[in-house]
């Protein structure tokens, strides 16, 4: 699958200071996990590395979203997988400067296409934070279908939120696109 607007590409080292200038964004940290997202620019470093040992241990995919006509370091997209099952949970945060660009949907698109394609998976799954209005716009533009809600499994800034579970079965990728 060939994308349009960005390239993904393993984390590197050289990407730190992209992490670290884009990470710790409140208003991205609640709504993600902290394994998805460096929560602060302290933690950048740590994230980084975390990220690349699990690629390397075959854990993950754990990929740079790359703006292709700036070759610029955005963001990243994560299939944690359960090879066991064939199946992964994708996540995906873009910096605070990029966001409503289409650049999560596209950079997630990229990566399940990856998923069924060379990995081979049997299904990709998203969770999502019922007040994340942009993750669930992306979800639905991804083709993703609704399996469940996991009533106020979270506290965030002291309320509890509910998270909400969908999917993606590979032979459902025609009708998403993939």
């Amino acid at each position: 699958m060939v994308l349009e607007r960005i390239y993904l590409r393993p984390l590197e080292e050289k990407d730190l200071e992209r992490v670290r200038m884009l990470s710790g964004d409140p208003d991205c940290s609640w709504a993600t996990r902290p394994i998805t997202y460096p929560e602060s620019v302290q933690s950048a470093s740590s994230w980084l590395d975390e990220h690349i040992t699990m690629t390397k241990k075959g854990k993950s995919v754990s990929l740079a979203v790359v703006l292709r006509d700036q070759d610029l370091f955005i963001g990243s997209v994560l299939l944690f997988l359960e090879p066991l099952h064939q199946r992964a949970e994708i996540g995906c945060w873009i910096g605070r400067p990029y966001w409503s660009r289409g650049y999560g949907t596209e950079a997630c698109a990229g990566a399940i296409h990856h998923g069924f394609e060379v990995l081979r998976l049997h299904k990709v799954s998203a969770y999502c934070v019922s007040t994340n209005t942009g993750s669930l716009k992306m979800l639905a533009k991804l083709g993703m279908k609704w399996e469940g809600c996991l009533r106020e499994h979270l506290k965030i800034r002291g309320c509890f939120e509910d998270l909400l579970v969908y999917g993606l079965l590979a032979e459902e990728r025609t009708t998403a696109g993939f």
